[in-house]
């Protein structure tokens, strides 16, 4: 039986024993991790906001397979409700620089009629004091190249809201990435296959697609660098931005306020 939804987001927030935010829904338990990204210096450049599962019965879920396993409209609430989390769990733990939240596509694209959470969104942010510029929501790219042009002009209304736009795993398909162009999101993720290519010896393709960002202006950012080597290889190539188990897991970040 597929769970249903029976209240309101804001009634099924709560705080753990550490006063932490997570949320209930369904019979499942959401939390927040954030994984930190740095400059190639090694600076902190901001935090990736990665949700958490558990069910009733203590076991963990895969984020991304669970949002799709639920119906439409439980699925966009579960995705308002862990960006609620993600929000409030960084404020209050007074990180510095910014802060990424994953989307789902559809999220985005009612958006760009005002109907969900982009207004409350703002409202929350105001009232933490977190600026939404620093704010920057990421699209997988293939999302982007199979949704077109709804999914682009979702995107755009979030951009002239003052919201930051990346687009995440880029270079995972085999694309001309017209769509990635046509948007010019700030950050452009490339995605770690493309790192391991390139450590094995295929070392035209991650290059190229460096090029095509820096080419419209977006700043790159390359995931998954898990070792040292691999760290100075991406900066040998001019990479600005670096997220990876080597450079730091997601974990929690510590509670300085209660808000």
């Amino acid at each position: 039986m597929q769970p249903t939804l029976g209240a309101q987001a804001g009634s099924m927030l709560f705080r753990d024993a550490s006063g932490r935010y997570c949320a209930a829904l369904a019979g499942y338990r959401f939390l927040s991790v954030f994984q930190p990204i740095v400059y190639r210096g090694g600076a902190l450049f901001g935090h990736e906001a990665l949700l958490r599962v558990v069910d009733d019965g203590g076991e963990w879920l895969a984020p991304d397979r669970f949002l799709a396993s639920l119906p439409a409209e439980l699925a966009l609430e579960a995705d308002r409700l862990a960006r609620l989390i993600h929000v409030r769990n960084f404020a209050q733990s007074g990180a510095e620089g910014c802060l990424c939240l994953n989307l789902m596509p559809a999220t985005v694209q009612l958006d760009h009629g005002g109907r969900t959470h982009l207004p409350l969104l703002q409202n929350l942010l105001a009232s933490l004091e977190i600026d939404a510029g620093v704010t920057i929501f990421e699209v997988p790219e293939f999302e982007i190249e199979q949704h077109g042009q709804p999914l682009l002009d979702g995107m755009r209304h979030a951009a002239e809201l003052g919201f930051g736009v990346a687009v995440d795993d880029f270079g995972a398909l085999a694309s001309r990435h017209g769509k990635v162009g046509a948007l010019c999101p700030d950050i452009i993720k490339i995605d770690r296959s493309l790192l391991l290519d390139h450590m094995a010896g295929e070392t035209q393709q991650l290059p190229a697609l460096l090029e095509f960002g820096w080419q419209i202006g977006s700043r790159m950012l390359v995931e998954g660098v898990e070792t040292a080597e691999q760290l100075e290889a991406m900066r040998a190539l001019g990479v600005e931005l670096y997220q990876g188990h080597h450079l730091g897991r997601p974990g929690e970040l510590p509670v300085v306020r209660q808000l």
